[in-house]
């Protein structure tokens, strides 16, 4: 009887990094990584590269302070290209690349939080120039409703299936799948929000796909974030708008959503942030046009405020 002899593998560490960013990319896509996620992955390390390409061999530590610290680089696309490169030099020392990650000690900028609140009015100008004669039309003003109503990511409302929307319940179910958190949630809209998806669904023609996506394209193929802010953009220029984008709807319902009377922990579950320290951004908002109101409306204004002399009769 033959003995089993167990033979250790030892994986080579990757010759390049594009030979290290697919090892990457096949890694966090194993862990669940959302597609918008890893399309983040694959644009910023190569960009680095691209911009660095001797990087890999040497005096990587220099590059990438080379590369955060641009002429002009905001804090947010710091922190955007940071979130990318800490991860992936973490693999790559586990991988055998580096001893120690080359991005090891650098941190984040603080950025400033940006909360866009257009007035109500300004919605309605937007509203009134988007054209309801065709699919795109009827398509945006029902993504433009159910957004507002319920604060769901661009990327997450893009993705969503019939089968995922109840229309007759005002219900609408974010999958585990397409959430940017990977945690599934239920968000819920008003029959005018109904009204308009169901008009959308009910054109579809009957060849689309089940699993086609109620927001899509006019030829039935899947729609991204980008295209629905460009669509936006176009809308507001219309509508005499300086400037609106897909994630000003988003803003627009957690402002609104405060200001109407809602509360902070049923806006976080919701919008599906994980943690309060999002949601509070727009808590302080709301709590400013409190003040605002209490200054003009507070009783004890009357105890001390020097009273008008009313005008008497006016002689000839």
């Amino acid at each position: 009887m033959k003995t089993a002899v167990i033979t250790n593998i030892k994986q080579t560490a990757p010759e390049t990094w594009e030979d290290a960013l697919s090892r990457f990319v096949a890694w966090r896509k194993a862990q669940g990584a959302a597609p918008r996620t890893i399309q983040g992955y694959k644009e910023k390390v190569s960009l680095f590269f691209k911009r660095f390409p001797f990087a890999w061999s040497g005096r990587c530590r220099d590059s990438i302070m080379l590369f955060l610290s641009q002429e002009g680089i905001s804090p947010a696309t710091y922190n955007a290209r940071l979130k990318v490169l800490h991860p992936f030099f973490r693999f790559c020392v586990y991988e055998g690349v580096f001893d120690r990650s080359p991005a090891e000690g650098m941190k984040y900028r603080r950025e400033e939080a940006r909360i866009v609140d257009h007035p109500i009015s300004e919605i309605k100008k937007l509203l009134s120039v988007i054209r309801e004669d065709t699919f795109p039309g009827l398509r945006d003003k029902a993504l433009f409703l159910f957004s507002l109503d319920t604060g769901t990511r661009p990327g997450e409302a893009l993705q969503l299936r019939p089968s995922d929307i109840d229309c007759r319940t005002g219900k609408a179910v974010i999958r585990a799948a397409i959430s940017k958190t990977r945690i599934g949630r239920n968000v819920f809209f008003t029959p005018a929000t109904s009204r308009a998806i169901q008009q959308v669904i009910s054109i579809r023609p009957e060849e689309w796909e089940k699993d086609t996506p109620v927001f899509c394209t006019s030829y039935g193929s899947p729609w991204n974030s980008r295209g629905w802010t460009g669509q936006l953009s176009r809308y507001a220029r219309k509508a005499g708008i300086q400037r609106f984008s897909s994630y000003d709807i988003r803003h627009l319902h957690a402002i609104q959503y405060l200001r109407n009377g809602g509360d902070v922990f049923t806006l976080q579950k919701g919008m599906g942030h994980n943690n309060l320290s999002m949601t509070r951004k727009y808590l302080a908002l709301s709590d400013d046009d409190l003040r605002i109101a209490h200054e003009k409306a507070s009783p004890v204004l009357a105890l001390f405020s020097t009273p008008r002399k009313r005008l008497g009769k006016i002689g000839n």
